[in-house]
């Protein structure tokens, strides 16, 4: 099929004797028609000029925004860039208009989704996270949890977790230094769910924490590592399990010189010996790099 093209630059005399070939009027056609003819070709034309002159003129304007748009966003870069690292150094990575900003890297984690699959009632519920760090997951829970109270035992982690949740305008969000070995837990209220995470495996005296819990809220999302059969077991507070050295100087280590890991088997009993009726594993990892580790929801009877 031949394509045709039009020269935009083609004068008005052939353009008219066309038109008036194309309408079968030859060259008899009238004085007033043909002065009706030119005045329209003009005014396209003057339009046609106008339009290509509006369009230039928008799209110099939508550079001039780009451009401005590009400067802000280099600035606000800039400026999460100091912030982040007058904080550091961090543990957890923020991901910000598709930029990290704290650790280099954050990995991707189930536990979120796992917790509200468990625990529906968690959404628009009151949710408390022992063990909070800087906050991260903590904001994550707030998006879905009507109020969350984050309880950490290192002021500079309550620093940077404050701080992230006035860079994202978070309202429902609490966060308090406190000692979890010792706190009753009783001072912060009730609570529909607890999301604990990352934080048993660094507790000396395990059992008296979760009992504690359990005096708070019905239902338990525990992530946690555990100690093997076969390994070097000693007994404390009535459970065999392993003792571990923390060094209370490394942000990821816990606060107390040792940990004690249960045992899987004596994990499950210390559960159901607080209070917990329905104990479910959502994840079991043994082969996890770190250690043993397993995903477990707990509930009280009635809860």
């Amino acid at each position: 099929m031949p394509h045709i093209s039009v020269d935009r630059r083609l004068s008005l005399g052939p353009l008219e004797a066309f038109l008036r070939l194309e309408a079968g009027l030859g060259r008899d056609l009238p004085q007033d028609h043909l002065r009706t003819l030119k005045r329209g070709l003009h005014a396209a034309r003057r339009t046609s000029q106008k339009r290509a002159k509006r369009i230039s003129d928008l799209k110099t304007r939508l550079g001039e925004l780009e451009q401005t748009r590009d400067e802000e966003r280099r600035m606000l870069h800039y400026l999460l860039a100091d912030a982040f690292e007058r904080r550091g150094p961090w543990v957890t990575g923020v991901r910000i208009d598709g930029r990290v900003y704290g650790r280099a890297t954050r990995h991707s984690s189930p536990r979120l989704r796992e917790f509200f699959e468990a625990f529906p009632e968690a959404s628009r519920g009151r949710v408390l996270e022992p063990g909070s760090l800087e906050g991260a997951m903590t904001l994550e829970l707030a998006r879905r949890a009507r109020e969350v109270v984050g309880l950490e035992g290192r002021p500079g982690n309550v620093e940077r977790a404050e701080f992230l949740k006035g860079l994202f305008g978070v309202k429902n969000v609490s966060f308090h230094t406190t000692d979890l070995e010792e706190d009753d837990l009783s001072s912060y209220g009730t609570f529909d769910a607890v999301f604990c995470c990352g934080l048993l495996y660094h507790l000396s005296h395990p059992r008296r924490f979760v009992q504690r819990l359990s005096s708070i809220s019905p239902n338990l999302y525990l992530d946690t590592q555990y100690a093997r059969p076969e390994w070097d077991l000693t007994e404390r507070e009535g459970l065999m399990g392993w003792v571990r050295e923390e060094d209370p100087g490394d942000p990821q280590s816990g606060l107390s010189p040792t940990a004690f890991w249960p045992t899987l088997d004596e994990l499950h009993r210390l559960l159901s010996g607080s209070g917990y009726t329905r104990i479910e594993t959502i994840a079991l990892l043994p082969d996890n790099r770190h250690g043993p580790r397993v995903h477990l929801a707990a509930s009280r009877r009635g809860g």
